[in-house]
């Protein structure tokens, strides 16, 4: 069994703060002309590279300090079936533990039209991949030249989310968003731990007890999925579907979703029936959002805006449409949407995409462009100081994250990161209050500016009002390192032995009220 590891207690679940009112200018700013950009991504390693999927050319491009490198990160033009339509290279996602494993995934289009998953590894060279390491992981047949998808995802489970077309041509000819023995029109859910072979089934999808379905499916009855985004604190799923001949529709999943939605292609167009005439909606999941042609003609699903500089837009679901340029917001209160049009602009909207740091982009084709709301809030020069002292939450899985602890006289910062082994207990065992299954990591290091490095212990079978102090099992577990960019948001680096436990994550606090200190502090 994989260890599940850093799922700490339930107490730091936080309410996460939404927009509740739409007071926004939303302006754009070009941050590169580079063209036909279909997907935007960061590493998540810290490093504060942007990663730009061009769909044409079957690159992917480094925005890297204000400029696009010279070299591609990845070159596989030459595999790449992209000289026009839907298909191409369209996306790009980072492994959970990219820092330490540099590894990543791309879908693409081959040359014989054909859809291919498959995984790389980075070079020598952190800002160049090695197109040689190549492995395929997936091949989906594809019987027409449309409705390619799709969306690579890591979910907060580290699953392997994918969304894809349903086949193409038009009114699915093929029946394959309704067919559960087909992976077309479907959102797939796969364990690409390398050392399964090509990939695993998690054994919780939602149709694997069910002879006549794949077992990679997580949910179904879509046209062609362009794009799908998880928010980063809430964990909920948004799903943008493209529309046939009147409606471009928005999809939800709630966080902690068991999957095996049904998302109504070809029974449903948005929330009309498709072609006209009565349809049994029975079990089907409606959109939570959706626009008539009138108004565009191809969504472009967006982002959950949680960056630091623009508050207003927090919380915000922010989508558009490929032919009008028109961007919409999206919120929820309670259980009612509400959607609004931000901005009526002159762009081919392809993609949005988000930094490391929870800011927003957008391609418009013809260049990639920084989502704002007027003038950045002013973030406080972050040092490392006692303001920092709180239980800080993972925003990506809601029950990950550490207590923090500064002692500035001796110019040390303390984490705690509480866990558990990775096989539990047998099912007869007794819960018994400091049982070896626990495990504390524990971390103590220097710090300077708003940089941490830390050396981390792993400890077990602890318990409060004990006379003997927690057994350390390795004196040299590994190490974490913390950049705090403003008072509210840092990113941690872990790097523990064996697999799948090394990585990285940004992090929020619980509640807000040691920011002010640490903004004073900061100031000194």
């Amino acid at each position: 069994m994989k260890r599940i590891f850093g799922q700490i207690v339930a107490m730091l679940t936080a309410l996460w703060p939404g927009a509740a009112a739409f007071a926004i200018d939303l302006q754009f700013t070009q941050v590169t002309g580079t063209p036909q950009v279909v997907d935007i991504r960061h590493a998540g390693d810290g490093s504060g590279r942007l990663f730009l999927v061009q769909r044409n050319s079957g690159q992917i491009h480094i925005l890297k300090g204000g400029q696009v490198l010279p070299t591609p990160f990845l070159d596989i033009g030459s595999r790449v079936r992209g000289s026009g339509g839907e298909q191409g290279l369209l996306s790009l996602a980072f492994a959970p533990d990219y820092a330490s494993s540099g590894l990543f995934y791309v879908w693409y289009t081959r040359l014989s039209g054909d859809m291919s998953l498959s995984r790389f590894s980075v070079s020598g060279d952190p800002d160049l991949a090695d197109a040689n390491s190549e492995e395929e992981l997936l091949l989906v047949a594809q019987p027409f030249a449309n409705h390619n998808g799709g969306r690579l995802l890591f979910g907060l489970d580290r699953m392997l989310y994918l969304s894809i077309g349903d086949g193409g041509s038009g009114g699915d000819p093929q029946g394959n968003g309704q067919s559960l023995d087909a992976l077309l029109g479907k959102i797939i859910r796969i364990d690409v731990d390398p050392a399964l072979t090509p990939y695993g089934i998690p054994p919780d999808n939602p149709f694997v007890a069910n002879a006549d379905a794949r077992d990679e499916i997580w949910a179904y009855g879509l046209r062609n999925p362009w794009r799908m985004s998880f928010d980063r604190v809430t964990g909920e799923l948004f799903i943008a579907d493209v529309g046939q001949n009147s409606v471009e529709e928005v999809n939800h999943q709630p966080f902690g979703s068991a999957g095996g939605q049904n998302y109504g292609w070809n029974i449903m167009e948005g929330d009309q029936c498709f072609g006209g005439g009565a349809c049994d909606t029975g079990g089907l999941t409606l959109p939570v959002a959706q626009y008539l042609h009138e108004l565009g003609c191809s969504v472009t699903g967006g982002e959950v805006y949680r960056g630091g500089n623009y508050p207003d837009l927090t919380g915000v679901y922010l989508y558009g449409d490929y032919c009008s340029g028109r961007v919409w917001g999206l919120t929820r209160d309670g259980e009612a949407w509400q959607t609004e049009l931000l901005a009526d602009a002159a762009f081919n909207i392809m993609t949005f995409g988000e930094d490391q740091a929870g800011e927003i982009y957008l391609s418009s084709g013809a260049g990639v462009f920084l989502l704002s709301d007027g003038a950045p809030v002013s973030q406080p020069v972050v040092t490392v100081n006692q303001g920092l002292n709180d239980a800080w939450v993972n925003p990506n899985a809601p029950f990950q994250g550490m207590f923090i602890t500064v002692f500035p006289e001796l110019e040390l910062i303390f984490v705690a990161w509480f866990s558990f082994d990775s096989e539990p207990p047998s099912p007869s065992a007794t819960a018994v209050f400091g049982s070896p299954d626990q495990r504390w990591v524990t971390a103590l290091g220097s710090y300077q500016g708003h940089s941490a490095a830390l050396k981390a212990e792993l400890t077990t079978g602890g318990r409060f009002n004990a006379s003997d102090p927690l057994a350390t099992q390795d004196t040299g577990y590994g190490t974490i390192s913390i950049e705090f960019w403003h008072c509210n948001l840092a990113s941690v680096q872990y790097d523990f032995p064996g697999p799948g436990l090394s990585g990285s994550f940004s992090m929020q606090r619980v509640v807000d009220s040691n920011v002010g200190l640490c903004e004073a502090l900061s100031g000194d």
